[in-house]
């Protein structure tokens, strides 16, 4: 009995996904010897008695080895060897003949670029160990074919972060006071130009993937830098930052452009990974502290944005997330896990915004719960840094501020 070659095929070729080996040979009795002695070894069996019937399987079936006979009356088999590297240039091919000229071998070996050239009679320990090799071949190939599926994913995602870069731009959204009736702050959001990153959403999330973060982070900074001194009197700037750029040796810089405005600008770090895994993420938000910065947590109530954020960084501000704020009118869960932050945050001396105000009954409903700061649809879009904006209570009324 043949030793099982279980443990000698590719991982991923093991059970589950084995390699599918086709044999070709026109007579009959030859291919049913070849799926009786494969039986109990970890390959897919697929026979065809012809160069013809051997295409129409590959058409319909994928094949990952092919051993052909050479003497076949229909079609040789480095003839069908060619074209199913034609056809099928990812499948291992393999010669198994009692006859081969020095014109099939050449023919074999130029055009159908075989991985074998076996003689028969070849001994069943030959051909598995073919096989064998065959299969790890394969795999080699697919791993291959992947790192260069994925260098080419990621060459034109750089290209395109690239450009995005080349192409940024900023805009802002007002967060709006209820009890002072204008802007309390502005937002900064980053945008680009370039039409291969769709959103704001995709630009980070190639930066994320391509282990550029913080360079998308200082190149925003420095587009609000230039913006800064038209902020209007009386209103702060809310600046998005990442985790990833929490320890930016930039955000402490004394040359920094933003450290003369440093009272008058909140970070607002959004937890799209643990923060309590990043090191010294509390001793890095008082070294910004101590300049004058302020700290808000964005989005509270989504992902890992939670109550563990605010006793880790102990913000000065909390922005509670668009999925608890839009329909809050009609869900009273929703109403009391929001009113539930406002007291807990008014205890601790803490600031609350609330985000994706889009109706009038969701400002109505937050006014109710003693909502101040609103940001959302309702009052602007985010548009060029700093335009009009226009106050509008629950009622629809609206005036310039």
């Amino acid at each position: 009995m043949n030793k099982p070659l279980s443990s000698e095929v590719p991982p991923s070729l093991g059970a589950g996904s084995m390699p599918t080996v086709l044999f070709v040979d026109d007579e009959p009795h030859v291919t049913a010897n070849f799926r009786i002695m494969f039986r109990k070894e970890p390959f897919k069996v697929l026979v065809a008695n012809s160069g013809a019937q051997a295409l129409e399987l590959m058409a319909t079936s994928p094949v990952d080895i092919v051993v052909s006979d050479e003497q076949m009356p229909d079609m040789p088999g480095s003839v069908l060897l060619a074209e199913a590297r034609r056809l099928y240039p990812e499948t291992v091919r393999v010669i198994l003949t009692g006859e081969a000229s020095l014109d099939a071998a050449i023919a074999a070996i130029n055009h159908a670029g075989i991985f074998r050239f076996l003689r028969k009679p070849c001994a069943a320990e030959e051909l598995l160990a073919c096989l064998r090799e065959a299969a790890h071949a394969r795999e080699a190939q697919r791993r291959a074919a992947a790192v260069e599926q994925d260098t080419g994913v990621r060459r034109h995602l750089s290209k395109s972060f690239a450009l995005a870069l080349e192409a940024l731009f900023v805009v802002a959204q007002p967060v709006i006071s209820i009890s002072q009736r204008g802007v309390f702050a502005y937002e900064i959001l980053a945008r680009t130009r370039e039409p291969s990153v769709p959103h704001a959403g995709a630009f980070f999330a190639a930066a994320e993937e391509l282990g550029r973060v913080r360079e998308l982070d200082r190149a925003i900074r420095k587009k609000i830098a230039e913006i800064l001194p038209q902020l209007p009197e009386g209103s702060d700037l809310l600046i998005n930052l990442h985790p990833d750029s929490l320890d930016d040796p930039e955000l402490l810089a004394e040359d920094s452009p933003l450290l003369p405005y440093a009272a008058r600008i909140i970070y607002e770090i959004t937890e799209r990974s643990d923060l309590h895994s990043l090191e010294n993420a509390r001793a890095q938000v008082t070294r910004m502290r101590a300049l004058g910065y302020r700290i808000a947590v964005d989005d509270l109530g989504a992902g890992y944005a939670g109550l563990s954020s605010i006793a880790l960084l102990q913000p000065e501000i909390v922005k509670i997330d668009m999925g608890l704020v839009r329909g809050v009118d009609t869900s009273a869960t929703q109403a009391a896990l929001i009113s539930s932050v406002i007291a807990l945050c008014a205890k601790l001396d803490i600031l609350v915004i609330a985000e994706g105000v889009e109706t009038a009954a969701e400002l109505a409903r937050l006014m109710e719960l003693e909502c101040d700061l609103l940001q959302g649809y309702y009052f602007a879009r985010p548009a060029a840094p700093f335009c009009d904006v226009t106050w509008r209570d629950a009622s629809g009324d609206s005036s310039q501020r």
